[in-house]
């Protein structure tokens, strides 16, 4: 035996380790991981090399490295008697390190994220359920339909429950397979229409314009109806009327102008007001018969069609046609 102090006691340190012995390859403890999740690696090891519990005192420090075999080695001398108290002074040293039991309230308020793909969820849920102590299986399958998003899994669920976990897990692998295919479709596509607008703006470049997506553009229309209002102010207004829609950002081309800022495009580079793009959908939304209170000239009100406008029905005195007889007017005069 070796004359380093240990902590055992003497009916320990006299039982004879056979020169055959040969400890098996641990994993190691560092002090920072689940200490009773080590106390079970190692009796798993252990135990198909020996029964001896004096061995498993003696072995269990080639277990340990940093902190937990500076503890170790701390402990003082006969404090040891056997494995059983080794383990539990073990975890009582590092109980702090054991993860907090996840509840059954922690499973009720999980929920799927409203931009959380399915497959995510479903390995928070699958090890949510396997942390909850003492869940069975029928009371876990529960909980999983309330903590679904509203969609095409969360339906097929409460048409037709899943009456076992495998079963559950199988068919969201499934779900998620085709959502991720979705996903994947409206990606390229919109990859793709990217590449189709940057390609036709790049073709209606102005020559010597500024190089980039956001540059200057050839105008569509042949004259664009004079406006009352800025064009900033107005693409505010049909946004909160949903007469158009915000499209998609833009990132800023590099060595653009960081002094302008267009609100249509979400980037810098160019004012709103010089937006070329802005002004031809303001032009478009004009013709289709929207925006008319910001047309210059427009006076608040619309005379009906086939009749004339209201500053044409006068409501002056004529008196002197009171007077005249009905004679058609070519007999006047």
């Amino acid at each position: 035996m070796p004359s380093v102090p240990v902590p055992f006691v003497q009916a320990v340190m006299d039982v004879r380790i056979s020169d055959q012995f040969i400890p098996p390859q641990f994993k190691m403890y560092d002090g920072t991981g689940d200490p009773e999740a080590h106390i079970k690696s190692f009796t798993n090891a252990m135990a198909f090399r020996t029964g001896s519990d004096a061995i498993w005192c003696w072995a269990f420090s080639l277990s340990l490295e940093g902190e937990a075999l500076e503890w170790f080695n701390s402990l003082p001398n006969g404090s040891v008697e056997n494995f059983k108290g080794l383990s539990g002074m073990f975890n009582k040293q590092f109980a702090a390190c054991r993860p907090q039991d996840v509840t059954l309230v922690d499973l009720m308020n999980l929920k799927q994220g409203k931009e959380e793909p399915l497959r995510t969820f479903m390995d928070r849920f699958t090890k949510t359920v396997c942390r909850v102590r003492g869940l069975s299986v029928e009371m876990a399958l529960q909980y999983v339909m309330p903590a679904l998003r509203l969609g095409p899994f969360k339906e097929s669920v409460c048409r037709t429950p899943p009456k076992t976990l495998e079963e559950l897990r199988q068919r969201a692998a499934d779900e998620a397979r085709v959502e991720e295919m979705k996903q994947n479709y409206r990606r390229e596509m919109q990859d793709a229409k990217d590449k189709s607008e940057g390609k036709q703006q790049g073709q209606s470049q102005r020559p010597g314009g500024v190089k980039g997506r956001d540059g200057p553009r050839v105008p569509r229309f042949p004259q664009y109806t004079p406006l009352n209002a800025p064009r900033a102010r107005i693409f505010q207004e049909a946004l909160s009327t949903q007469v158009m829609r915000t499209p998609q950002k833009r990132p800023t081309p590099s060595g653009a102008d960081s002094s302008k800022h267009c609100l249509y495009h979400q980037n810098m580079g160019h004012d709103t007001e010089d937006c070329m793009m802005l002004k031809d959908r303001i032009e478009e939304l004009i013709q289709a018969g929207h925006l008319k209170q910001y047309v210059r000239g427009y006076r608040g009100e619309t005379a009906p069609v086939g009749r004339p406008a209201p500053r044409e029905w006068s409501p002056r005195p004529l008196p002197d046609r009171s007077h005249r007889d009905d004679r058609p007017r070519h007999q006047h005069g």
